[in-house]
């Protein structure tokens, strides 16, 4: 149980406690959806064997949302609805109007809606009442925004912000990629991405490559500004922070690497690491961005 890929949030106001979070979110339970649904949102148990909706770890608690989506493919629809659509117009005499379509193709799809195959998808999300922050194992913006709605909208009270820093990411990881300010325990990889600040946005990708700093320094003279930057921290964990301050291809090293086989030992136990190791690195990268923005 690792997460592959992080966007944080400050919690900024509402009491959560491991009990209130578990009826919360008992309370708005994934259900399948109905005949006349395309979608349903709702949480779900982080592991399929467990009852709880809150797998803690002392003062962490893991969740999960889930979404389940009705699959009803666009080329289906459209051919049942020009079917229906050249019937009318043989019945008529004249072509349906705008009306006539639209209505057509609505009724297409609440005939279709019960015949649908259906689709779940989970998103994980952690929350450290420590730190007061909620972390997204999520790459997508959408999702992570999905999970936000869901949460604020089960727990009453709670209120919760982007994480932000003094210092844009973009702005420090072309600092520390000319050598300037990097904090020791983080160290630079082999991948990066700059982009010009024109309408352009000419794009120069490095992908596995020694990063030389006369090379990338004659980008940034240009106007270039680093948006990607792989990196690894206190040699346990790499990743590639992105200029909206999200972690992406989150991996432990192997001295973070559990040999139990047993799958829910490995579940508790990775949780527990993750969670210690992750709280660390996050409080870190947010130090070497000049702290948290609070304003």
């Amino acid at each position: 149980m690792w997460f592959r890929n992080l966007q944080a949030y400050r919690i900024t106001s509402g009491n959560i406690t491991l009990n209130s979070l578990e009826e919360a979110l008992s309370n708005h339970a994934l259900q399948p959806c109905l005949q006349t649904e395309m979608q349903s949102r709702g949480w779900m148990t982080p592991r399929e064997e467990q009852q709880n909706f809150v797998h803690a770890y002392g003062q962490q608690w893991l969740i999960a949302l889930g979404v389940e989506k009705k699959l009803l493919p666009a080329g289906v629809i459209n051919q049942q609805a020009k079917d229906r659509l050249a019937k009318m117009e043989q019945m008529q005499g004249y072509k349906p109007g705008k009306k006539q379509i639209r209505d057509i193709k609505e009724a297409t799809i609440i005939e279709l809606m019960p015949r649908a195959f259906t689709q779940r998808h989970k998103t994980y999300a952690w929350i450290d009442a420590i730190k007061n922050r909620l972390i997204i194992d999520t790459a997508s913006t959408q999702k992570a925004d999905e999970l936000v709605e869901v949460l604020v909208k089960s727990m009453h009270g709670l209120t919760l912000a982007p994480l932000e820093t003094q210092t844009s990411p973009s702005s420090a990881m072309t600092r520390w990629l000319s050598g300037t300010d990097l904090p020791s325990i983080f160290s630079i990889d082999r991948d990066c991405e700059l982009q010009g600040m024109n309408d352009e946005k000419a794009t120069v990708k490095y992908t596995h490559h020694v990063l030389e700093a006369e090379e990338t320094a004659r980008h940034v003279r240009a106007g270039k500004k680093v948006i990607k930057l792989a990196m690894t921290w206190d040699s346990k964990i790499s990743f590639v922070l992105h200029d909206n301050l999200q972690l992406r291809r989150i991996a432990p090293q192997d001295i973070l690497k559990e040999s139990t086989e047993d799958v829910e030992e490995l579940f508790v136990s990775d949780f527990a690491i993750m969670t210690g190791e992750l709280s660390q690195l996050i409080t870190e990268m947010v130090d070497a961005l000049g702290g948290e923005d609070l304003s």
